[in-house]
């Protein structure tokens, strides 16, 4: 059973099916969307997809998956810790850590905390060998929370986006000796 995770600030808790009203707030921002492979703003009936998905993805690896991040009580964004998506560089072993916050949660340092909570979780309670992060190359703000992380770059690559162009991106990793 995934673990409801506590920062400073965040409650991270397993995701719910009611959520997809958050990532409709969430997904339906423009500033949101520019880093990330969603072009258009979705739907209701999209954003509940997507929460099947996440459960789905959650009930076949219990420990790991998609955390709802809540500051006092209020949806901010999700993170997720799961293996890294088919066709994306990796190692044996490898989880990749992520997150999506809304436009009110940035430079907060939210991010961070968060992050910094689920590579201690992958390494200290699941003893992951290593964690990787995905950001485009222009999502500085992100490269920069790998960075505090303790996170380096690992590899440059070109991702697949959803209308088949290719966009530069970099993995950056931490080790488990590392952290």
């Amino acid at each position: 059973m995934k673990p409801t995770l506590t920062t400073e600030r965040l409650l991270l808790r397993p995701v719910r099916s009611e959520d997809a009203l958050h990532l409709v707030d969430l997904d339906r921002a423009p500033e949101v969307r520019r880093f990330v492979d969603q072009p258009e703003a979705p739907t209701l009936e999209q954003c509940r997809t997507v929460v099947e998905r996440m459960l789905g993805i959650d009930a076949s690896t219990p420990a790991i998956g998609f955390w709802i991040a809540e500051e006092r009580s209020q949806f901010v964004g999700w993170f997720h810790l799961k293996p890294p998506r088919e066709g994306e560089p990796a190692e044996a072993g490898d989880l990749e850590l992520g997150y999506r916050l809304l436009q009110r949660g940035w430079g907060r340092g939210l991010a961070t905390e968060g992050s910094r909570e689920l590579i201690r979780y992958a390494f200290e309670t699941l003893g992951a060998p290593r964690v990787t992060a995905v950001a485009l190359e222009g999502n500085v703000a992100s490269m920069r929370v790998m960075e505090k992380l303790g996170m380096r770059p690992w590899l440059r690559w070109e991702y697949r986006a959803r209308g088949g162009g290719k966009v530069p991106a970099v993995t950056s990793a931490i080790t488990r000796e590392c952290r």
